[in-house]
């Protein structure tokens, strides 16, 4: 990769993958574009901008493979696509703080109960996913270059910023893992449960996230001359295929579509129904 006219990949990357994810991303981010004008839920915004950067990258990556020296293609479809799952993993923070202030009674939501009350939780974890994204920003420039050295020290500082995502979301998953159960003492309180689909569909796009972050960190971690930076198939597996039904499940599973508060402001659900006085005895009794 030294020479000025040597190919970015270190693999004969394949032309028909490219096109398939860019066709399949695309279309994604078109619906999920339409769906948050249609049902106007403009706290959904990371969720769109991360589409976006998904389907821009792989229509780069599209061109980057039919002209591997291209540098700009290359920067493009690296960049966008290593960054979009930190947007997605923030906009599942903002739904399961939505979701727990929508179903969860006043006089539970503090933290012995939630461990992050939801008025916290979008603070907190988006703040710290800022942080990271940000460091991953600067290390992802880095990381474009010939120069091998420059590649690995771009290596280097993604890999902090993974580090500070993966113990973040990690911790999210356990808190948002542990309501899907602790949520079962009060959901009767709810005469429609529709929301544990959206609940469970926060959680398998979690682990779907989770599950990619430490591909990236392993393939961080064993160089850019490395197995999983060498073969191709890796990205196409751990990286393109599980990020996709991440946006897929939420076309399917909308926020919108459970939650009557998805406007910029956490606000308190109108409609949301407190527990009776019996209720509340119960679940006293099962802390």
């Amino acid at each position: 990769m030294s020479s000025k006219d040597a190919s970015y990949y270190d693999y004969d990357p394949s032309k028909g993958a490219a096109i398939a994810f860019a066709i399949l991303y695309t279309g994604s981010f078109i619906y999920t574009l339409f769906q948050y004008i249609w049902l106007k839920s403009w706290f959904w915004l990371f969720m769109v901008l991360a589409a976006a950067m998904e389907s821009v990258g792989y229509i780069g990556r599209v061109v980057s493979v039919y002209n591997t020296t291209n540098r700009n293609a290359y920067i493009v479809q690296f960049v966008l696509i290593f960054l979009a799952p930190a947007l997605m993993a923030a906009s599942c923070y903002m739904a399961m703080g939505r979701v727990i202030l929508h179903v969860t009674p006043s006089s539970f939501r503090n933290i012995k109960n939630l461990w992050v009350p939801p008025r916290w939780m979008t603070p907190i974890f988006v703040t710290c996913d800022i942080v990271a994204f940000l460091i991953q920003v600067f290390g992802a420039t880095s990381a474009t270059s010939k120069d091998p050295k420059v590649v690995q020290r771009g290596y280097n500082v993604m890999k902090v910023g993974l580090v500070i995502q993966l113990l973040c979301f990690g911790f999210f998953l356990i808190v948002s893992l542990r309501f899907h159960f602790i949520s079962k003492k009060f959901e009767s309180s709810w005469p429609d449960r529709q929301w544990k689909k959206l609940l469970m569909a926060i959680n398998i796009a979690s682990g779907l996230i989770f599950a990619r972050s430490i591909y990236r960190m392993v393939e961080f971690t064993t160089g850019f001359d490395g197995y999983l930076s060498v073969h191709e198939w890796n990205f196409y597996v751990f990286e393109a295929a599980l990020m996709l039904p991440v946006l897929v499940l939420f076309n399917l599973y909308h926020p919108a579509k459970f939650l009557t508060n998805v406007g910029w402001r956490q606000q308190r659900e109108k409609s949301h129904l407190p527990l009776s006085g019996s209720s509340l005895q119960d679940l006293s009794s099962r802390k």
